[in-house]
């Protein structure tokens, strides 16, 4: 696993947003920005727009190279994912990736029932025909799973029960567990928020369609990844507002700078 499919898995699974704090039949917009750094040096941006239509819900986002990243490699991508707001949470019915970097483009369009995938196209595809290596994604192990985008959107009314969970997730490519455990408290303030997050730590479990040999990928199983979630739009919603990863450089970083409601 490189730098820059880490910091995808960043942008994806960092760049949320939240509902409005009065769940109303008109539609509502939150708009949420992003900045990410490694080592301390901004490498890229991302702005991310949730609109609620009644029992609908949309995520469309656009994340970045800025700064230092700028100046390295031109990379730039939009996801989405939409669906269906129940009283338990968020059910995605379609998830979506476009990213490119250094003439190289990655792409998945996946499709739910239920939390069931019903179909997956992606480019490149890849195959244990391809690399021995590779442990191929198997039907049993998409039954039960979330989108890396509405699946880290929290909906619960108890702080407490933010970090006691693990989330199965599947981005069309990969199929991993993140094991959240509580860390603490924080407080975070940002353009639109101030108040306080529930911190987590997180640990990568991979389950499939992953290399077995990737070394990038061993260092970040070995390693504790640290994500505060806060209820920035909603009391019962959280979304993350900061995550540190470890990487074999340094530490990259998602924080959210600002947060609007329309």
């Amino acid at each position: 696993m490189t730098i820059k499919r880490i910091a995808i898995i960043a942008a994806v699974c960092g760049a949320l947003s939240a509902l409005p704090r009065e769940a109303a039949a008109e539609t509502s917009t939150v708009t949420t920005d992003y900045g990410m750094a490694l080592i301390g040096l901004i490498i890229g941006k991302a702005s991310f727009n949730t609109v609620i239509d009644g029992d609908r819900f949309t995520v469309r986002g656009r994340m970045s190279s800025a700064g230092l990243g700028k100046l390295v490699s031109e990379t730039g991508g939009t996801s989405r994912v939409s669906g269906r707001l129940t009283s338990r949470g968020f059910s995605a019915e379609s998830y979506g990736l476009d990213y490119k970097s250094d003439g190289k483009r990655w792409t998945s369009d996946v499709r739910f029932r239920s939390g069931r995938v019903t179909s997956a196209n992606v480019s490149p595809k890849r195959s244990s025909n391809e690399k021995p290596s590779y442990v191929p994604v198997q039907r049993a192990q998409l039954t039960s799973v979330l989108d890396p985008l509405s699946g880290l959107m929290i909906r619960t009314s108890d702080a407490g029960s933010v970090c006691r969970r693990n989330l199965p997730l599947y981005d069309g490519w990969s199929r991993l567990n993140l094991r959240l455990s509580p860390r603490g408290k924080e407080s975070v303030s940002l353009k639109g928020y101030s108040g306080d997050a529930v911190a987590c730590s997180v640990r990568i479990d991979p389950v499939s369609g992953y290399d077995k040999r990737s070394k990038g990928l061993k260092f970040l199983r070995d390693q504790t990844i640290e994500v505060w979630f806060a209820p920035i739009a909603r009391p019962d919603v959280y979304v993350p507002v900061y995550a540190r990863i470890p990487t074999t450089i340094g530490p990259l970083t998602l924080q959210a700078t600002s947060v609007s409601v329309r």
